[in-house]
């Protein structure tokens, strides 16, 4: 069989002209066609025209990035290395991290990390010509990019690789890098911001002393300081006075700056025993307590590092509108006035998805649901608007909604955390909690850092009364959320239901001074405190949430929720406590309203009724309660009691005929005893802690970060 050469030698025939082949052609080639999302074309150019320029850095970085974007990521990784271009050029060095990040091979992505320095090579890019040849030759435009861009670009992919084996302190200090390095860079904020890894105080920190203006003009850096500011906490309020008045919200702040106090001693009281139990123990719980009152040291180690760069102090080469490529401030027509520009974003996407999580975690869900409605329009699949609808339904117990939600995310994004995060969520809803938790897991298995579902898995499982595995998913999502108030909250709420008071309330004051005036982070405080048989304090703390709760239904012209009339009868159990029966019957009977037929709200304004002497009114609300909950032991005992001593009454004909009111003796001494099951105790089981934890339901299935 004959062997078939081809003839590629390229010797012209005798008196042939020698023709000369453009490869700046065939580079501007592979871009136009990388642009038109033909990579598969792209890369066999690429390929010829790294060959015909004996491996050029910047035409290998081009055919490895064609092969990234065929998502041949060991291929385009394989590619870089065998030129050994990772430790002279930063470009390829960027790439290779893209590509071992997409493949997830992390431990070699460490590798790469700990082995090249990134400053001497970023000194090269723009200081030095490696091996004789121009600073063109290895791919890098100054009017494309400079040190500062493609160091923060590094820095952030740099948090993602750490951050994807669980080092959140290093991520975090390497997005904070990003950021510094370029104001610009939006991506690292949101790393920031939404995987919940500073506090409210950090990220109005972090933005504060952000080099803007090194980076950027004066109305620029307003104009980015406005922008982020949107992205900021959404739960987060600060006790500052409303506009009309020098009055707060509350009508008597004494309550929350004696907690706030509290909260410091305790702070100082653990810092000296805690130095000397830590060495002691080891158990996962001291380990993440210990990091979440630690990590601001290294939030602030971390902007010390950043400012002292001298990187910071070099000026964005990219070009802004109002900047030429020297960053002299020039004159355009096309510029915008910033209030015009302000005004404008109003209509953006990112700025009414904060808008609504805003309204959202001030539980004004009508208003929310209404605008990310119309942000749904614009971006049908935008995540952050996805999650609050997700919370939105929930709340309306709209299943029709959601499960035609979760089946179109399934089909377009069956590999999304999301998707299966709502289905979990409508299957909650119906009842099928079994079910519910299987695709929960699936979630937290497709994203690790998907807070949202890690929180709902811990509420399938607190329904269940099965706490300690509830309280272990919490301290996953703790983990992952270090600056959201929720899982401490769903921790002390764990934990108050298993009667470790002490335990509870250090987490829910740990969650108060992250979300001071939240009012679910109140009501389980004063839910401990009533538990601790600190009366007084569980009244003024109780009557604080409802200032806050009437406030913000006489703001926004609506109803009380239904959702707040667990409060309400706690508050009235405390009244009653305290011997204010009166107020008790009010707050009760306000509940009642909120929530008509509840047999636990007939059973307690009967109490009352009974505490004060008004048999006849306590013996209705009995037999109210028991029609509608005729299993519920402690209403038959009260009014069994009741009726004994009516009955043992000389006078019981004329009180039945309404002639004389007399007063029982049974009740001068309170009914409620250690070996009786009492209403308040029954409440606290099943009214107080535990409706106090379905008050966060919504709460519970958003992201909450």
């Amino acid at each position: 069989m004959n062997s078939i050469n081809i003839d590629i030698s390229g010797n012209s025939a005798i008196g042939e002209k020698e023709v000369n082949i453009n490869l700046e052609y065939y580079r501007k080639l592979v871009k136009k066609l990388c642009d038109m999302r033909q990579y598969q074309t792209a890369l066999f150019w690429a390929e010829k025209v790294a060959c015909l320029s004996l491996n050029e850095p910047m035409d290998v970085y081009y055919k490895a990035n064609c092969m990234f974007l065929l998502k041949q990521y060991h291929r385009a990784a394989h590619t870089i290395r065998f030129h050994k271009l990772e430790n002279t050029n930063i470009i390829c060095y960027n790439l290779l991290l893209h590509c071992l990040y997409e493949a997830k091979e992390y431990k070699e992505a460490i590798g790469v990390i700990d082995f090249v320095e990134i400053e001497f090579l970023a000194s090269s890019l723009l200081n030095q010509s490696l091996d004789g040849q121009s600073q063109k030759s290895f791919g890098i435009d100054e009017k494309e990019c400079n040190k500062n861009e493609i160091l923060a670009s590094i820095n952030l992919l740099k948090g993602k690789i750490y951050e994807a084996i669980d080092n959140r302190s290093v991520a975090m200090d390497c997005y904070v890098q990003s950021l510094y390095n370029s104001v610009y860079c939006y991506e690292a904020l949101e790393c920031l911001v939404q995987h919940e890894m500073l506090t409210a105080w950090e990220e109005k920190e972090l933005i504060r002393q952000l080099p803007l203006k090194h980076q950027s003009s004066e109305v620029e850096g307003k104009f980015i300081t406005k922008l982020y500011e949107t992205k900021l906490k959404k739960y987060y309020e600060t006790m500052e006075p409303l506009k009309k008045g020098d009055q707060t919200i509350l009508k008597n702040m004494k309550i929350i700056k004696e907690l706030s106090e509290k909260i410091e001693k305790l702070r100082s009281s653990e810092a000296s025993i805690h130095k000397n139990v830590i060495s002691k123990l080891s158990t996962p719980f001291y380990k993440i307590f210990e990091d979440i009152k630690d990590f601001t040291f290294s939030f602030q180690f971390s902007l010390t590092r950043a400012s002292s760069h001298s990187s910071v102090l070099q000026r964005s080469v990219f070009e802004s509108p109002n900047h030429n490529s020297t960053g002299v401030i020039c004159a355009s027509n096309t510029g915008l006035a910033l209030s015009t520009c302000l005004a404008r974003l109003h209509k953006s996407t990112d700025v009414m998805g904060a808008q609504a999580e805003r309204l959202f975690y001030d539980c004004e869900y009508k208003k929310a649901f209404k605008i990310i409605n119309e942000l749904l329009k614009i971006d049908p699949y935008d995540k952050v608007a996805l999650t609050v609808q997700i919370g939105c339904l929930i709340e309306f117990g709209d299943y029709n909604k959601l499960f035609y939600m979760a089946h179109k995310l399934v089909d377009h994004y069956p590999d999304d955390a999301i998707s299966w995060y709502a289905v979990g969520c409508y299957n909650d809803l119906i009842g099928k909690n079994d079910l519910a938790r299987s695709y929960f897991a699936k979630s937290t298995s497709l994203n690790r850092l998907y807070a949202p579902a890690w929180l709902a898995y811990g509420h399938s499982l607190a329904k269940e009364d099965e706490h300690d595995p509830a309280i272990a998913a919490y301290f996953k999502a703790m983990q992952i959320m270090r600056g959201c108030h929720l899982p401490l909250l769903y921790i002390g709420v764990e934990y108050g239901l298993t009667e470790n008071l002490e335990l509870a309330e250090k987490f829910l004051y740990q969650a108060m001074s992250i979300a001071p005036l939240d009012v679910s982070v109140l009501h389980e405080l004063a839910v401990i405190n009533y538990k601790c048989e600190r009366y007084e304090t569980a009244e003024e703390i109780f009557r604080t949430t409802v200032d806050i709760i009437s406030h913000r239904a006489k703001q926004n012209k609506e109803q009380i929720s239904v959702r707040w009339e667990p409060m309400f009868n706690n508050l009235g159990h405390c009244c009653r406590k305290n011997k204010r029966y009166k107020e008790a019957l009010k707050y009760h009977q306000f509940a009642l309203l909120l929530k008509p037929q509840t047999p636990r709200t007939f059973s307690a304004i009967g109490f009352v009724h009974a505490l004060m002497g008004n048999l006849e009114e306590a013996t209705v609300c009995f037999h109210k309660s028991l029609a509608l909950n005729h299993e519920c032991i402690v209403t038959s005992t009260i009014l069994k009691t009741c009726i004994e001593d009516l009955m043992n009454d000389d006078s019981i004909i004329e009180e039945i005929c309404g002639r004389t009111n007399l007063k029982s003796k049974v009740f001068k001494v309170d009914i409620v005893e250690e070996d009786l099951a009492s209403p308040m105790k029954f409440e606290c089981k099943g009214d107080v802690s535990k409706n106090g934890d379905d008050v966060d339901a919504t709460n519970r299935c958003s992201k909450n970060k």
